[in-house]
Order: structure tokens, then C-alpha cells, then sequence
């Protein structure tokens, strides 16, 4: 069958990716010349550790698979890079001693170790800490060779057809399929048409959103520097385990109060070392709108003095910052899936977890396909 895909981000990109290996001839449509939107601008996370409970963390560890299988046939970066969230203080340490009992703890892969073995496996952390919460079944993607690494191994097919430049500004069903039109009045037709746009949920859109349980959330992140010594895992603060659901039925009240720039833009502590050995770091979330256009150094001014005490050394220089949109779905569920017409879907809401949970959500897009 011909699936027609409107979307160049991950979960767009996914459902192509898995439409592809089921069998299907695709035709991939970006209205940019390449993707320029959250898709290249996270950092390339693939959070396992962070899920809720239940049915999140069930989705989340079967991309977690998906990825790994998908990581090992397209040039994206991955690596398996187990994560660390730092412990601070005594408190901190303790809720972690809590969360490696949770029951689902194995499954997540995690453990506590103290201050010498997170230094056996990361000696350049020198600062002030007790220990970690390690998660096994995190890894990470370079988000700048992801989307490309992807439709590169796509290329690699005779069914798959990349049309980028094409901006949909209609839709419509009719005996014959599924269609997507342009300004420009061109047409792509297909017998099944996924719609995955990401945060840009105006236009012909509107119509099949409109009360949809859906939010924009707008945040900052930055790159440093390449760093002088290697490390291996991604890095977070405490901070992490206030934002992510999780441990949101741990003793949170026993944390001392969060630093007032951090509450006020809402922020954690997330530092993933890129291939180049820089590191990506953030970050804030701003949840009404209309957004802020500033980039306020606030923020990075208290991600580096968590670093440097982290790591009980400078912080490498900030080389670049940069902002960016992402849709969050609000309602009962994991994300937002909505019917539009027989074969054709709108799939959105991924929210801060849609680059991990990406290929889980393609996975049941495709199921639900008629074989």
C-alpha cells in the first residue's frame, strides 16, 4: 500500500522508517527544505529513566529497543549511553535509594552507586556529590545526524520518495484515498496518510484540533565547547526528578527548595556529551503563551554553576544557544492519535518525551494499518 507521511521531524520521520520496513511504498512530505523545527533542537535523549509508571514505560522501553535496532542499521549516533543523575546532598541520595526500590526499578535498569563508583566510571567528576542514580536503558542520538542518518537509510529504498518544499494547506478523502494539497495546488495521494506536525497545528488543522488536550512548551537549551576529557554518560541534577513523572509518587517534599532561577523557569540540570565531546545542556520550559522571544543568561548562569560544582571544575564556554516548540499532549494517554478520515491520522503531543518514545508511536500507527 501507499502511505503518504506529512512530517520531516522524529515521529514523522519514525512512521516512515517503520512504514518502510512493513512493506509499504512512502512518500514523505516536509513543508522546509529539511526539518528545522524540535526534532533538531532537543538533545537527542532517549529518556527512559524519567517514564511513568505503566503504560509510559512501556512504550518508552519498547522504542528503547526499536532504537537500538534502528540505531544499528542508519548513521544517527546512537550509543547506549547510560545516564546519571547526580545526588547532592543527603536528601537527594535518599530519594534515589527510594527510586532503585520503586518496583519497576529493574526494568528501568537502575541502581544507586555511591561517590566512588560513579568517579570508577567517570573520574573527571571531582565535585561535591554523594552518588547517582544510574539507569542502564538510557542512550542517546545526535540530533544533528539524526533526521538526515534516517532518510539517508530511507534513500536506500526504491519505495520511499522524499518530497520536501511541500507545505500542506489541505486535506480531503474521497473514494479513490487519502490527499494532501499544496499552495501551489499539487496534490500527493496515497491509500493511507499519517499527519505528524509536530507543534504547527494551525491551518487546515484547526479544524481536527480545535479542544484538543494539546499545549506548546517553549525552552531554552545551549552546546558548549568541545570538553578536554571523555565522558561517557548523560548527566543530570536532582532538579530532574521533580520534573519527570517517575518519581512523582517518591517523598519530593523532602528536597530542599529548588533554586529560585531554576523554579522560576522551570528548569533541571540535562548534560549529554555529543560524539564531538561537546556537551548539550538545559534546560527551561515556559508554558504560556504568547513565548518569550529573549534568551536570558539567568538560566545558564545556574546550569554552569551546577556543572562546575558537579564536576568541581569550570565549565567549558557556551559556544551557542538556541530555543525551540514542542506539542504536549495534556489528556489521559501518552500522546494524541485522532482519526480524520478512514486510513488517515493526525499524530502529535509527543511532548518532551517524543524523541524517545518516537518509533513505539510509529510501531502502532503501522499495527493499526490493514495488512
Amino acid at each position: 500500500m501507499k502511505a503518504v507521511v506529512v512530517g520531516g521531524g522524529i515521529i514523522g520521520t519514525m512512521h516512515a522508517v517503520l512504514a518502510i520496513e512493513a512493506g509499504h511504498e512512502v512518500v514523505h512530505i516536509e513543508r522546509d527544505s529539511r526539518p528545522l523545527s524540535a526534532s533538531i533542537r532537543n538533545f537527542g535523549l532517549i529518556w527512559v529513566s524519567g517514564r511513568a509508571a505503566g503504560a509510559e514505560l512501556e512504550i518508552a522501553l519498547r522504542a528503547r529497543r526499536l532504537w537500538e535496532v534502528i540505531g544499528s542499521r542508519a548513521a544517527i549516533g546512537f550509543r547506549a549511553q547510560t545516564s546519571l543523575t547526580i545526588a547532592q546532598s543527603e536528601a537527594e541520595f535518599n530519594l534515589m535509594l527510594a527510586a532503585a526500590a520503586m518496583p519497576d526499578a529493574p526494568a528501568r535498569g537502575f541502581r544507586v552507586l555511591d561517590r566512588a563508583q560513579v568517579q570508577a566510571h567517570e573520574p573527571v567528576l571531582q565535585g561535591k556529590f554523594l552518588g547517582a542514580l544510574e539507569c542502564t536503558q538510557d542512550a542517546a542520538v545526535e540530533p544533528n545526524l539524526l533526521l538526515g542518518g534516517l532518510r539517508d537509510y530511507l534513500a536506500r529504498h526504491d519505495r520511499y520518495t522524499w518530497r520536501p518544499n511541500f507545505e500542506v494547506v489541505d486535506f480531503y478523502h474521497d473514494e479513490t484515498g487519502n490527499h494532501v494539497t499544496d499552495l501551489t495546488g499539487h496534490k500527493v495521494s496515497g491509500d493511507l496518510l499519517v499527519i505528524c506536525p509536530g507543534s504547527a497545528q494551525q491551518g487546515f488543522l484547526s479544524e481536527f484540533l480545535e479542544g484538543a488536550p494539546l499545549r506548546r512548551v517553549h525552552l531554552q537549551m545551549g552546546a558548549t565547547v568541545p570538553f578536554a576529557a571523555n565522558l561517557g554518560h548523560s548527566i543530570a541534577d536532582a532538579d530532574s526528578m521533580r520534573y519527570y513523572p517517575a518519581f512523582k509518587d517518591l517523598a519530593l517534599d523532602t528536597l530542599a527548595p529548588q533554586d529560585p532561577i531554576a523554579a522560576q523557569f522551570k528548569m533541571q540540570l540535562l548534560l549529554v556529551p555529543r560524539l564531538d565531546r561537546s556537551f548539550t545542556i538545559g534546560d527551561t520550559h515556559e508554558y504560556e503563551e504568547p513565548f518569550s522571544h529573549e534568551i536570558l543568561e539567568a538560566p545558564y548562569d545556574h546550569l554552569r554553576s551546577v556543572i562546575s560544582a558537579i564536576f568541581g571544575a569550570p565549565t567549558p564556554a557556551i559556544e551557542r544557544r538556541w530555543s525551540g516548540n514542542y506539542s504536549q499532549f495534556v489528556g489521559d494517554g501518552i500522546y494524541y492519535r485522532r482519526e480524520l478520515a478512514p486510513g488517515a491520522v493526525v499524530v502529535t503531543g509527543g511532548g518532551g518525551r517524543g524523541n524517545t518514545i518516537s518509533p513505539a508511536i510509529a510501531e502502532e500507527t503501522i499495527n493499526s494499518w490493514p495488512k
